[in-house]
């Protein structure tokens, strides 16, 4: 039936072609139009005529390469590397400012204490009160709606300007605010609308803008320039977006992802370069593991048990989540209260978490002082924390500080870290912010490898190797397995093992990471959806995600097992007695609209408040009037005088009929609603 309908479909479009081409080329009186003079005459004479001449051409040719897929990536990339540049630029302003609030205020422990938790406090509230009154659509991440649109579902007001300013500002506060949040998630959403108000803009140039498959095509190259320019990683932002928002890519955009992906990358780059952040283009966590010889391969199982724990970790981290919205929702006093105070959540869930940090108080345990990215800087770090022998002693230097404590080693100080970070990340990736969890949960990843880095470093102070060459145990490179094994297992990714390896610069431990990815994916399918798709279910969006493992006999289901057979439909050549029976036997929404009742082809559908107030338009008492009268003038134009009591009607819920009476047959006019057609009783309807 497909087949034949577009097959269908084809030769009608043909043919329309060929007649509008035919009705162009001639004119109204069907003689051939003649040939319009060129616009370029008008500059053929005159002593500026060369240049105005090339300045039409430039004119075209630009209007016509404006359509160019390349000129828009190139656009896209350059628009998102300077978003990306400006909100890293804003964020790392407002830590600082923290810092320096904290910092100013070291003669009380009270006052820092409110410092440290009002400035976060207020971002986030801000932050929320402004996504709230501008476009609600920005809250969270963005890629769970993202997977819902490219499966060919119209999401309103997610892809808007409205949604792209509130999405941009809310999150510079909530990553400003210093919480355990992500940017990552939150950019793919941002490419999607950017690449959305791009073609909108260039439409004016070209129509091919307005197709709606070039559109979808754009949005799946937006989102890898989303997570490239974020992480500065386009090969991993390439093949992450796919896994992530695709279940069917096709071949023909991977060009188009990796070229604006990489172009964005380079643009966000130079840009570090350019005010001196950086001396030359490098990774933006790099690490400067040894190269020779990196790991044993008695590490392997040591590195088999970080993908395994990982893969229980991402799954529990996912079931955590959504364990905590459903309580919020199912608390039916807490729901109502909650929804009248509407900050009043953000602002409860900032306080606890700042509280809990506060370096001078708990925070002390867990190196609450320090940033995201500074937590991944001495977590990646190559040297070994922990004493190997009685005489070592490690010199925490600079930000390495935050880990040490008086009165605890470094392996109590990162199980703290990993335990109250795991719990603190679920919860604040549920305030109704934009905000993503992929940086959250890759920096619990790494601190998890790096203590299992640090437990094979003191248990193996010279190393395993059995030759007389003795290599130590790195455990930054078991941070590095431990951050990508983490991610993939809560995103059910492969592709963050490419992504660490873009962010640390290295590809040494290339074996250890993907064997780590690979278990943690195995783990954490089999236990739990992954987190997007766990918030489309919370959110009960149109999609249909990925069957787990134990579901397999549910693919052995047909459609026609599960499909509405009697269902009511709208033919091409149906009468108004049946729509009227149509609307009245059924409540659904939306009619089909087939070709005919005997070939049942599919040609569209027709919402059932549109056939309602068509019909309403066409058969109104007003209409009615307006066709009688009409009637009259052309009656009385032929020179026939029409009385006014020889036309009588009815008004009737299924029909309406216009009926003339016979000319000896005059009554006192009655109310139209009341009078009867003086039709034989025999006629037909």
């Amino acid at each position: 039936m497909y087949g034949r309908y577009t097959q269908d479909l084809g030769t009608f479009a043909k043919d329309e072609a060929a007649r509008l081409r035919l009705q162009q080329e001639q004119g109204d009186d069907g003689t051939p139009r003649p040939r319009r003079p060129s616009e370029l005459l008008e500059y053929s004479q005159g002593r500026c005529a060369p240049c105005c001449g090339c300045a039409v051409r430039c004119q075209r040719f630009f209007i016509a390469r404006v359509g160019e897929d390349w000129v828009f990536l190139i656009l896209l990339g350059l628009v998102m590397a300077l978003v990306s540049w400006a909100m890293d630029f804003a964020i790392a302003t407002c830590l600082q400012a923290q810092k320096w609030m904290y910092g100013g205020l070291d003669t009380n422990v009270l006052l820092q204490y409110l410092a440290w938790v009002t400035y976060p406090t207020v971002l986030i509230t801000f932050s929320a009160g402004f996504t709230q009154i501008l476009a609600p659509q920005a809250v969270g991440s963005g890629i769970p709606e993202m997977k819902t649109i490219l499966r060919g579902v119209v999401l309103k007001e997610y892809l808007t300007l409205k949604t792209f300013v509130a999405k941009v500002i809310g999150l510079t506060c909530a990553l400003g605010s210093g919480m355990p949040l992500g940017k990552e998630g939150p950019f793919v959403h941002i490419a999607s609308m950017c690449a959305a108000l791009l073609s909108r803009f260039l439409s004016f140039f070209g129509g091919i803008y307005e197709n709606e498959a070039r559109n979808t095509e754009m949005l799946a190259a937006a989102c890898a320039v989303g997570v490239g320019c974020c992480f500065a990683a386009p090969i991993g932002g390439v093949l992450f977006s796919i896994e992530v928002t695709s279940t069917f890519f096709a071949v023909r955009n991977y060009w188009r992802g990796f070229f604006a992906a990489t172009f964005s990358a380079f643009i966000f780059r130079v840009l570090a370069v350019w005010i001196k952040d950086e001396e030359t283009i490098t990774a933006l966590f790099k690490t400067r593991f040894r190269l020779d010889f990196p790991f044993d391969l008695q590490e392997l199982p040591a590195f088999a048990v970080i993908g395994i724990a990982s893969g229980f970790g991402g799954a529990l981290f996912v079931y955590l989540n959504r364990k905590i919205v459903q309580f919020m929702r199912r608390q039916k006093t807490i729901n109502r209260f909650l929804m009248k105070k509407r900050l009043l959540f953000p602002a409860l869930v900032t306080l606890l978490i700042s509280t809990l940090t506060f370096p001078p108080g708990f925070g002390q345990f867990m190196a609450g002082q320090l940033t995201q990215k500074d937590t991944l800087v001495t977590l990646f770090d190559n040297q070994t924390w922990s004493k190997q022998e009685p005489s070592d002693e490690f010199e925490y230097i600079g930000i390495l500080e935050a880990w040490r404590h008086p009165r605890s080693n470094v392996f109590v100080t990162l199980i703290v870290f990993i335990l109250m970070k795991f719990w603190m990340s679920a919860l604040a990736t549920t305030i109704p912010v934009p905000c993503g969890a992929f940086m959250p949960v890759f920096v619990i990843g790494a601190a998890f490898g790096r203590l299992v880095g640090e437990s094979m470093a003191a248990w193996f102070p010279d190393g395993i190797h059995t030759d007389s060459n003795k290599y130590r145990i790195v455990p930054g490179g078991y941070a590095v397995v431990g951050a990508a094994a983490l991610s993939g297992a809560v995103t059910h990714t492969v592709s963050t093992a490419v992504i660490v390896f873009e962010l640390t610069g290295q590809i040494s431990h290339i074996l250890p990471v993907m064997i780590a990815v690979i278990l943690a994916n195995a783990v954490a399918q089999s236990l739990q959806p992954s987190l997007y798709d766990s918030i489309i279910r919370i959110k009960k969006l149109p999609y249909l995600p990925e069957l787990g493992w134990g579901h397999h006999e549910k693919y052995n289901v047909r459609v026609e097992d599960i499909m509405v057979r009697d269902v009511p439909y709208v033919s091409l050549n149906c009468k108004y007695r049946d729509l009227q029976h149509v609307l009245h036997s059924t409540k659904m929404k939306s009619l089909a609209l087939v070709d005919s009742a005997e070939s049942m082809i599919l040609l569209g559908s027709i919402e059932r408040a549109q056939v309602g107030a068509l019909l309403g338009h066409q058969l109104h008492p007003q209409r009615r009037l307006q066709a009688l009268r009409q009637k009259a003038r052309a009656s009385t134009e032929d020179g026939h005088r029409l009385s006014e009591a020889s036309v009588c009607f009815q008004v009737s819920t299924e029909a309406s009929s216009f009926a003339p009476v016979r000319g000896g047959s005059r009554k006192p006019l009655k109310p139209a609603l009341k009078r009867v057609p003086s039709v034989p009783t025999n006629s037909p309807p």
